[in-house]
């Protein structure tokens, strides 16, 4: 497997984390603003704010690792980035502010199912190194040692 798929895996699984820490930061946030202050008013939601600078710089590095990898990622990688690129934007566009809870839903899906096909669907499919025997499952070893003692 070469570095970039190696890369872009862990960034995958990086970027779902740093999405759950997101909506813990938000709820934190909000249920932390004082009683009749707007919690997008409040500092309160600082440190998700900070947190958000982070997800869209990580989008971004899976981005870019997804062209190192290749193999058609970063059409997905793509969709992530911009997606995460106009979460600011619904956090502050007023009445349609509830469209960012939406998108954020968004970004976690697309996010997990580049997480799981990096490491499921494309572990699966990329091929081994032949190491000999132990890459053979125990029914063809079996099959072929008995086919190589009668040839002897």
């Amino acid at each position: 497997m070469n570095t970039g798929r190696i890369i872009y895996r862990y960034l995958t699984a990086l970027f779902v984390v740093d999405v759950l820490l997101q909506f813990f930061l938000a709820g934190e946030g909000v249920f932390s603003a004082g009683p009749g202050t707007a919690a997008r008013d409040s500092s309160t939601l600082d440190p998700h704010r900070f947190n958000g600078m982070i997800a869209m710089l990580l989008a971004l590095l899976l981005l870019i690792a997804a062209l190192v990898a290749r193999g058609g990622r970063w059409k997905w990688a793509l969709a992530l980035l911009a997606a995460t690129l106009l979460q600011p934007v619904l956090a502050i566009a007023g009445a349609a502010g509830g469209l960012h809870v939406l998108n954020a839903a968004v970004i976690l899906v697309l996010g997990g199912a580049l997480a799981y096909r990096a490491w499921r669907v494309d572990r699966v499919r990329s091929p081994g190194p032949a190491a000999g025997p132990a890459a053979q499952p125990a029914a063809s070893r079996a099959a072929s040692s008995r086919g190589a003692g009668e040839q002897q």
